[in-house]
């Protein structure tokens, strides 16, 4: 019976340590897969650190040429209504007596008569 007894222990004992090695084995590879994960978050991390630098400057850059834009409509604008003054002064010049009270360039004709500007067209 002791050797019976001796017999099942020693094949259970033989059986567990043969799922210690299948579990010791999973735990292994496992471990190498979860050093690969974690070498490429590393190489994507810095590469979202890249990214982010380039999309600063790129932000940057938006906002130079916005500003820059902005400076050029407002040049524009600036240069439209000196244009229209001159213009003006040349048919008050031509025509004395004109009234040209009523002219500015915010306004527009309408059914022949002179009207703010409508922005909403």
């Amino acid at each position: 019976m002791a050797a019976e007894n001796s017999k099942i222990l020693g094949a259970e004992l033989s059986e567990t340590e043969e799922k210690l090695a299948a579990k010791i084995e999973a735990l292994n590879l496992l471990q190498a897969e979860n050093g690969k994960l974690q070498a490429e978050v590393s190489k994507l991390q810095v590469e979202k650190e890249f990214l982010d630098k380039q999309l600063a400057s790129q932000n940057s850059k938006i906002e130079e040429l916005e500003k820059s834009n902005q400076e050029l409509i407002d040049d524009m604008a600036g240069t439209f209504e000196e244009g229209f003054k001159e213009a003006l002064a040349q048919a008050t010049c031509e025509n004395p007596g004109i009234d040209t009270s009523n002219c500015d360039p915010g306004n527009q004709i309408v059914d022949g008569k002179v009207v703010p500007l409508d922005l909403g067209e």
